[in-house]
């Protein structure tokens, strides 16, 4: 480095002062070499004055060159530390990392194995809505150090955001697994962020090098498609590379994209589930989306909601679903339609809005629509969202609280939630005639109901078994397999005025 390009605090005007010193200091010499009967004492003072002046100033100029020097280099330290180091968690950058990996799958250093695991701390987006950003910077810095401490001579960087990734030198997939398991039960240990105290997880993919890969660039993808595999089963576990998952990946394009296509050219339809009392007269209906796939056929809704709900499709497909079960609502039997809300919808900024058009564009009756919106602790924290609730009904819009039971609400905290309606998941109501426990738990949720004036409806009811049992603690609503199966609005309406028909002829004949 050039020092005089490292310090742009000298001034041009010092420079020019020494010079104009040091040409006064010879104007003066010459002066005294010229004329001699010019008072020589006094020209030679003078010119000695101007001469101790030019060297001051160039000492000063040295000196001050000298610290501008050393700043500079301190700044190009600085600088090159944070290229190198993320200067939160002490891990190394992106780009070092990977330079790092290529140095490490070059064919010179392939003679033993090394694994490449990709991580990502599980709900990192909800921990930080919920509790803030220093929370969220916490759970970083406890992660690498968590990383630093069981896995010894591996290589940590931050790739971005939550996602982190270690190499382990001289290791192959069974070695790495274990490590990775090791590493797992550390992180999942409770840790204190000030006074809150957290229980972080993590999900992992893991890849070998040579054995699925000796290009650095095709590591990352794969541990990447084994990353997806473990937050797909259940995330907090550690997977190691198939060739089976490519195939996996290359269904989840396919339906990512032909997806997008049927919601723009309107090819999705919605199926119709009744909501009834204990006379099985039919109340109202959910909503429920369903796909035929032109060449696939029916695809699940179990196979193609994850795929848009990893994308930004969720959205696209919420929207829709809105729509068009406020437009099909005047044709539809009882007095309400039901549409589950995502957390990605819940957290957008513009939900009221699209909910306010489409009942505008639909000329549906706010009171009419019921928006669902799942048990999720982490997500009904978030200032935002609960403001959202309590505007929607604001509009007239009912808010159902569904698969009540999964999550971790807990009685004291429903009464603190704007909501209308609770849906006990299925998961109890199946139970019912063998469990105690469940039996328990949803007349306790009737008790509390009651007290806080909201309606419930016990969700999944198969048998008449279950729906006895759900009726004898206190449910008057229920929805399931025994009540009607989801059905295509054409359907639904016939079946409907089927069951209606013989009703109204006995009615006229009592008459």
């Amino acid at each position: 480095m050039d020092p005089f390009q490292a310090t742009p605090r000298i001034k041009i005007r010092q420079y020019r002062l020494l010079l104009v010193l040091q040409a006064l200091s010879l104007a003066g010499m010459v002066t005294w070499f010229l004329f001699p009967d010019f008072e020589p004492i006094a020209v030679f003072f003078a010119s000695f004055c101007l001469v101790a002046l030019s060297v001051l100033l160039l000492l000063w100029m040295r000196h001050r060159l000298g610290r501008e020097v050393v700043a500079a280099e301190v700044e190009a330290a600085r600088q090159v530390a944070l290229l190198q180091a993320d200067p939160l968690t002490g891990a190394m950058t992106r780009r070092i990392f990977m330079e790092t990996l290529k140095t490490a799958t070059r064919p010179s250093a392939q003679g033993e194995p090394c694994s490449l695991a990709l991580l990502d701390v599980d709900h990192f987006k909800s921990l930080n809505d919920s509790f803030g950003h220093n929370v969220g910077d916490f759970a970083l810095t406890h992660l690498v150090e968590v990383a630093r401490r069981t896995l010894p001579g591996a290589s940590i960087g931050r790739l971005g955001g939550d996602e982190f990734a270690v190499l382990l030198p001289r290791c192959d997939e069974v070695r790495g697994l274990a490590l990775m398991d090791e590493f797992l039960v550390a992180l999942k240990a409770p840790t204190f962020a000030a006074t809150r105290q957290l229980n972080l997880s993590a999900s992992i993919g893991l890849v070998t090098a040579p054995k699925h890969t000796s290009f650095f660039e095709e590591m990352i993808l794969l541990a990447d498609l084994a990353l997806y595999e473990s937050k797909r089963r259940g995330r907090g576990r550690a997977t190691v590379f198939d060739p089976d998952m490519l195939s996996v990946k290359r269904n989840r394009r396919m339906i990512e994209r032909d997806l997008r296509a049927a919601i723009m050219l309107d090819e999705l339809d919605l199926h119709y589930q009744p909501i009834t009392d204990a006379d099985q007269t039919i109340l109202g209906v959910e909503a429920l989306v369903r796909w035929k796939h032109p060449v696939r056929g029916m695809i699940p809704p179990a196979e193609f909601i994850p795929v848009a709900e990893e994308s930004t499709l969720i959205d696209m497909l919420g929207e829709w679903v809105l729509r068009r079960a406020c437009l099909d609502l005047e044709d539809l039997p009882g007095r309400f339609v039901t549409v589950n809300i995502s957390p990605a919808q819940m957290r957008r900024n513009d939900l009221l809005g699209v909910v306010r058009d489409v009942l505008k564009e639909t000329g549906a009756a706010p009171n009419q629509l019921v928006l669902e919106i799942t048990e999720n602790v982490s997500l009904l924290s978030i200032p935002e969202v609960l403001g959202r609730i309590q505007a929607l009904r604001a509009m007239g819009v009912r808010i159902a609280l569904d698969d009540f039971g999964t999550g971790h609400c807990t009685f004291n905290y429903l009464q603190s939630l704007p909501v209308d309606m609770v849906k006990i998941d299925r998961s109890y109501v199946s139970r019912l005639p063998d469990d105690p426990v469940s039996r328990i738990f949803v007349s306790a949720v009737m008790e509390v109901a009651r007290a806080l004036r909201l309606s419930v409806v016990a969700e999944g009811v198969e048998t008449e078994e279950e729906f006895e049992l759900s009726r004898a603690a206190g449910c008057a609503t229920f929805q399931g397999y025994l009540l009607g199966r989801p059905l295509a609005k054409a359907d639904l309406i016939r079946t409907t005025t089927r069951v209606e028909a013989p009703v109204e002829r006995r009615q006229l004949l009592s008459a």
